[in-house]
């Protein structure tokens, strides 16, 4: 009997951890990934950079770029690229999420495509970002996003994975 209700206790405990992770992932794609593609596709600074802590560590094999200075980059690319009068989408696949408190680490895979002149080049890569709730709010703190793997290029196949995962767009 004893058994018997130390499994159930533990099927409990494991519904309501899941329940609140999934909570948590709801309120991560509500304040960060939804706002971050309108943003990212809108070539809107402003919005964009509200989306990462003061602190950002931005990072992939092109270096490190740390709060101030990654702001400002962003600010600057956006203005070119609406004033270039080019267009970007970009849709994210989550492989890994894990969250709890106020911290997260997640996983995926993203799709951007650029069209500048008529002529269209999209790109695939996987990211790895940690999270940090900031006053109530979920923020970016850490993003690193890679194109390749061991000089292996993503693909389109890479993106959309071999699961039936939301794909974010």
């Amino acid at each position: 009997m004893k058994s018997l209700r130390l499994l159930i206790g533990l099927l409990l405990c494991s519904q309501i951890a899941f329940a609140q992770d999934n909570a948590i992932q709801k309120t991560i794609d509500e304040q960060v990934w939804l706002p971050f593609i309108k943003t990212f596709n809108a070539f809107d600074g402003e919005g964009f950079n509200a989306l990462h802590t003061k602190d950002v560590l931005r990072g992939g094999p092109w270096g490190i770029q740390t709060g101030e200075e990654y702001w400002k980059n962003n600010l600057e690319s956006n203005k070119k690229g609406k004033e270039s009068g080019g267009k970007k989408s970009i849709a994210f696949r989550f492989e890994h999420r894990v969250a709890r408190d106020s911290i997260a680490y997640e996983v995926g895979y993203y799709k951007v495509k650029y069209t500048h002149d008529g002529e269209e080049r999209t790109g695939y890569g996987r990211f790895d970002v940690v999270l940090r709730k900031v006053n109530g709010v979920w923020k970016i703190a850490q993003d690193w996003d890679v194109d390749n793997i061991n000089g292996k290029k993503f693909t389109e196949e890479d993106f959309v994975g071999n699961s039936a995962g939301k794909i974010y767009q």
